[in-house]
């Protein structure tokens, strides 16, 4: 059965992918709530502290991609015939990404300030293009022209005032979804029938991962071991207690013969329940959160019946990790991304759940609108800092933007004006079908 393609699903990346590049562009200071940011780096000096606990809604952003990724895999694989033709595929979007950390990277403005300013406006916007012709529909022929010019735009950057090229120097976020693909994609494969052995390397992986901290013990031994520190570290795959949730949603998007559009009401809650354990966690009012959690997850359970069977697993799914996660909430010094910790993922992942759920009973035409951008995610994730950014300086608008950090009105304006400007650039290059693939 070849399933449709689940709007809620690329709304749900969307939906992520627009909250990143909000989160990342809003005005910095004491111009706007501490809510409005990482739980970890308050403001107005947004200093990162470890052991401050809770999370706010920018936490949620990097989890609902991760899910939405996972989500993504059985619906990408399906097709592939005999280990050595998926064991290509896998390498391949590995390389991709690792490539498309590394690149971006080198070619944003702030890490090319070295060289004249020209040079360092105009190299993100020739980057952009080149990353078009590599990733989007081209001919053979122009995407390897395009390979051959990204390759000698880094080869010639040690020559350019010492902003030379460094295996080291690559986005971070990018580089965790390329480890993600391709130990995520190895997991789903040599798991894809046997969905419980999926589940049961979680728990050893949290073994190992727990053990690492111990000194001197086998398990900070192999976590330590990392033969290519730049493409790889050991304890990124904790994203998996994220990535794992989201391959099962995508396994019974298979199995669904129609998608259908959850109920209001039942999105509505769905929706409650994700405010309210931002508001509760990020206050630090766990037990009052709990309360309020289990009876919103058991109203959504005593009506499951209005719900279709992948809405009804949504729920089932969710709730259990929701509680899971709640319940891990005391352990590790409270819930937090960084250091991240297992109340994270499962609570991560539960409310990842609810997000598809509230997103199947939105307006149409805003899940379509937010679609759109999650099927095209690798423009928009970079399209800030290689197009918009640079224009901003060149056009003169970059000083009066970034002006815009005295109150809240204008901090959120700087933010929603950033992100606009992607959207309207993504949305652009996607109604033509000119969509990136890795």
């Amino acid at each position: 059965m070849t399933p449709p393609r689940d709007p809620a699903l690329d709304a749900l990346r969307g939906l992520a992918i627009l909250g990143m590049v909000l989160s990342g562009s809003l005005a910095f200071g004491d111009a706007l709530p501490g809510w409005m940011f990482h739980a970890q780096q308050p403001p107005p000096l947004h200093r990162f502290e470890p052991t401050r606990a809770g999370i706010s809604w920018v936490d949620l952003v990097f989890p609902f991609f991760l899910f939405s990724m996972g989500a993504a895999m059985p619906l990408a694989m399906r097709k592939l015939k005999g280990n050595l033709e998926a064991l290509v595929a896998i390498g391949r979007r590995f390389a991709l990404l690792l490539f498309f950390a590394l690149f971006t990277q080198h070619m944003k403005p702030a890490n090319l300030q070295s060289l004249a300013p020209w040079a360092a406006l105009t190299l993100p916007l020739l980057a952009f293009g080149l990353l078009s012709l590599m990733l989007g529909p081209a001919r053979p022929k122009i995407k390897a022209a395009a390979w051959c010019g990204s390759a000698l735009l880094l080869a010639l950057l040690p020559f350019q005032r010492g902003a030379g090229f460094e295996l080291g120097r690559s986005d971070i976020i990018l580089l965790v979804l390329a480890d993600m693909a391709l130990f995520g994609g190895l997991l789903y494969w040599f798991t894809r029938d046997r969905p419980l052995l999926r589940i049961a390397l979680l728990p050893l992986l949290a073994a190992v991962l727990l053990g690492r901290q111990v000194s001197g013990s086998w398990n900070a031994a192999l976590a330590g071991f990392t033969p290519a520190a730049w493409a790889y570290q050991f304890y990124y795959l904790k994203y998996l207690f994220i990535l794992v949730p989201g391959m099962f949603a995508g396994e019974w998007l298979i199995g669904t013969a129609r998608c259908e559009a959850a109920p209001r009401w039942p999105a509505a809650v769905a929706l409650t329940l994700i405010v309210t354990n931002l508001s509760l966690l990020y206050a630090r009012e766990p037990g009052w959160n709990l309360l309020a959690s289990l009876a919103l997850t058991g109203l959504l359970l005593w009506c499951a019946s209005a719900l279709d069977p992948l809405g009804q697993r949504c729920v089932q799914a969710g709730g259990y990790l929701l509680l899971l996660g709640l319940a891990l909430e005391a352990l590790e010094g409270g819930i937090r991304k960084d250091s991240s910790t297992f109340s994270y993922y499962a609570v991560g992942s539960g409310l990842a759940f609810f997000a598809l759920l509230a997103l199947r009973g939105l307006p149409a035409a805003l899940t379509r609108w937010l679609a759109i951008h999650g099927r095209n995610p690798l423009l928009a994730y970079v399209a800030g800092a290689l197009v918009v950014l640079p224009l901003l300086h060149l056009s003169g608008l970059h000083a009066p933007w970034s002006a815009l950090n005295s109150g809240w009105l204008q901090g959120l304006a700087k933010g929603l004006l950033f992100t606009a400007a992607v959207s309207a650039l993504t949305l652009a290059f996607t109604r033509r079908a000119w969509v990136w693939k890795a």
